[in-house]
């Protein structure tokens, strides 16, 4: 008797899988790179892949030929090609796309850069970003990573988390940026708390000085936070930074309820 596997769907769980260990090795060395580390030698590469030297020079030659890195003297760069890879989320993905438009409808309204980012562990991810009208001033780059606990994206975001979750992400060690950073955890769940009572988040001189952004949450269909939009509130002094509070809000709500609607429009397109 011939037995028929049961079809596997998009929707259908997939089993587990060995990792493919060449396609690990791959990403990490690209994940290696960053703003601080823009050009290093293949040994700070392995160093700050967690591999060892000559998988991470083998991985070097590979991407090299394929021409997402090139070399220059004896240090390793990532070239534009790597931006192919993030294409098809940037271009495709609806949480994406309507980040990317709605942030431009605010910075037109404020004239003040905007930024949306979503959650991958303790950092954010910036997934939007724009640049205020004629001016240098810009928001974060897109696939730009900075820490959840010093900005207001990220914790609009780990105000989603439980005491306990939140806990597990961010560990007991927070990185102080600035003297505004908040280093202690049992500050930051005192900051959580107050972010999930009013539903929005600031963040004054806590990335860098003179930052001061506010954020608001973006819900999925099941009411769970799936990303964070804010602007850039480039106002000094505490009533400056209240005024710019409370005309910035009520936007940036409706913005966030129309990334919400664009997202449960486009994914049934």
């Amino acid at each position: 008797m011939t037995t028929t596997a049961p079809a596997v769907s998009a929707a259908s769980p997939a089993p587990p899988v060995a990792p493919v260990r060449a396609l690990v090795r791959g990403l990490s060395v690209l994940n290696a790179f960053d703003e601080e580390h823009q050009a290093m030698r293949a040994a700070e590469v392995a160093a700050r892949a967690g591999l060892n030297r000559a998988a991470t020079a083998r991985v070097l030659r590979t991407l090299h030929q394929l021409g997402y890195v090139r070399i220059r003297g004896d240090k390793f760069l990532l070239t534009h090609k790597v931006l192919e890879l993030g294409h098809g989320y940037i271009s495709g993905v609806p949480l994406a796309v309507s980040a990317r438009r709605r942030a431009e409808e605010l910075t037109a309204a404020f004239s003040e850069p905007c930024t949306a980012g979503v959650l991958s562990g303790a950092e954010v991810i910036c997934i939007a970003g724009t640049r205020a009208p004629g001016l240098i001033r810009s928001g974060l780059s897109v696939g730009a990573r900075i820490p959840a606990h010093a900005s207001s994206m990220g914790k609009v975001m780990l105000a989603d988390l439980s005491d306990e979750e939140l806990r597990r992400v961010v560990g007991d060690r927070l990185s102080r940026l600035t003297g505004n950073t908040i280093g202690r955890l049992d500050t930051l769940l005192e900051e959580i708390h107050t972010v999930r009572s009013r539903g929005y988040a600031t963040n004054d001189s806590e990335l860098q000085p003179g930052h001061r952004t506010m954020s608001v949450p973006v819900r999925g269909p099941d009411g769970r936070v799936v990303a964070a939009i804010g602007v850039n509130m480039l106002r000094s002094g505490p009533e400056a930074l209240e005024a710019a509070t409370a005309e910035y809000l009520p936007p940036l709500q409706a913005a966030a309820r129309r990334i919400e609607e664009d997202r449960a429009r486009l994914s049934h397109d």
